[in-house]
């Protein structure tokens, strides 16, 4: 289980790096993906080298085991360098601000080298180390501890903050996942230090993956390649989100469309079954039919304009008072008015609504593209049909919810619009 975890991640993160050298023929490269393909390819080789497997088949004890070792510590460690340097070439591209911090890492690269080779002559054979090498070993440990956190914490850092400042976007997607794989890779790196513990008490080191740090890595190892890859999955699935969002957009509207329609079957833009509630497009063309329901919700609230009270606050604190506990919000009131228009309607009752009313500004708070938006929070473009979906939306949820709530003495089944 720990080789397959491991000989994974390693992988996938191999292969990621020609992948992203491909994508990128052609184009000006970014110097920030490149460090982006350093860490794969040396974290892939550190994983490839360390794992269960690999050490076994080198022997125990052996020169050449040792050599293994060391390489792959200081080819981890050169991975997790290239992320904070890619961190700092995102934040600051072009400048070199990255050269003193690369400097330190060829300095800790270094000294981790000096530390394992004056160790490792004590070691020959499977008995326990002399304590001035558990003391180099231990330092050896620390200090891959140490430089490893401090490249992952300036990444996290820095990527977080550049994230933050771009809107939604697969981008950004991709730079939340990196931070992600960027935190889940700080335990991985902090699973070592029980290994410190182990060359102090017993002067034994095992520097194979273990099986969590297996699952770790491969868990980091998917995050990254995912995070760097996002530009690329993410629009493939924009289109699938953009369909569940106008399902759930164009269920949310079907209250609301069934009473207008039931008051006046008339404002279907579409004769025939497709006209009719619960009739459910297809996902090619259901962003047509959600802005052809827009229109004909807009085309129903019209027709209510003679039957809508005068004071739609006023109708809803005598006849929901249970909606009407707290302070009305616009899209209450404005599903209050419609609520009320359409029992008049049934009723046959006429209630001009008077010149500045609120019920007035409700009903006409909402038009289409050339007037004005509804009233209420929009992220769209005001006076584009967006920006009216996204009011209506608010509208048809306050409306399914107050046509739920009782009126006071009535029955259930007099309270269905």
């Amino acid at each position: 289980m720990a080789d397959a975890g491991t000989y994974t991640a390693a992988a996938l993160l191999i292969c990621f790096a020609p992948y992203r050298l491909a994508v990128d023929t052609g184009r000006a490269r970014d110097p920030a993906l490149r460090w982006i393909c350093w860490f794969a390819v040396c974290t892939g080789l550190a994983l490839a080298v360390l794992a269960p497997a690999s050490m076994a088949a080198l022997g125990g004890w052996s020169p050449l085991r040792h050599a293994a070792v060391l390489a792959g510590a200081e080819l981890k460690l050169a991975g997790l360098t290239s992320l904070a340097m890619f961190a700092r070439e995102l934040e600051d591209p072009g400048h070199g601000t990255g050269r003193r911090f690369g400097r330190q890492a060829l300095a800790v690269i270094a000294a981790m080298a000096v530390l394992f080779t004056a160790a490792v002559p004590a070691a020959r054979g499977p008995g326990p180390l002399p304590v001035p090498s558990r003391c180099l070993l231990a330092g050896y440990d620390l200090l891959f501890v140490f430089h490893s956190v401090r490249c992952l914490v300036l990444f996290g850092t820095l990527v977080a903050r550049h994230a933050r400042r771009i809107g939604p976007s697969p981008l950004r997607t991709g730079l939340r996942l990196m931070t992600a794989a960027g935190a889940l890779a700080v335990v991985w790196t902090l699973w070592l230090l029980p290994d410190v513990v182990d060359v102090l008490r017993h002067g034994r080191q095992d520097s194979a993956e273990d099986l969590v740090s297996a699952l770790l890595a491969a868990a980091c190892a998917l995050l990254a390649v995912g995070g760097a890859t996002a530009a690329v999955w993410g629009r493939a699935l924009e289109v699938p989100a953009r369909t569940l969002r106008a399902l759930r957009a164009y269920r949310t509207l079907e209250p609301l469309w069934s009473a207008l329609y039931e008051a006046h079957p008339g404002i279907a833009l579409t004769p025939g079954r497709r006209g009719r509630p619960g009739w459910l497009p297809g996902p090619r063309r259901l962003r047509f039919a959600l802005y052809r329901r827009v229109i004909e919700i807009h085309d129903g609230r019209l027709s209510l304009r003679p039957y809508c009270p005068a004071d739609a606050s006023a109708w809803l604190a005598e006849h929901r008072p249970q909606a009407a506990s707290q302070p009305p919000s616009a899209a209450l009131l404005e599903a209050a008015s419609l609520a009320a228009g359409l029992e008049a309607r049934r009723a046959g009752v006429r209630a001009p609504v008077a010149a500045g009313a609120s019920g007035t500004a409700a009903v006409d708070s909402g038009r289409l593209a050339g007037g004005a938006v509804g009233p209420g929070p929009s992220s769209a473009p005001p006076g584009t049909i967006d920006a009216e979906l996204e009011w209506l939306l608010l509208v048809a949820e306050a409306f399914t919810a107050l046509v739920a709530v009782p009126a006071p003495g009535a029955a259930p089944e007099q309270v269905r619009t």
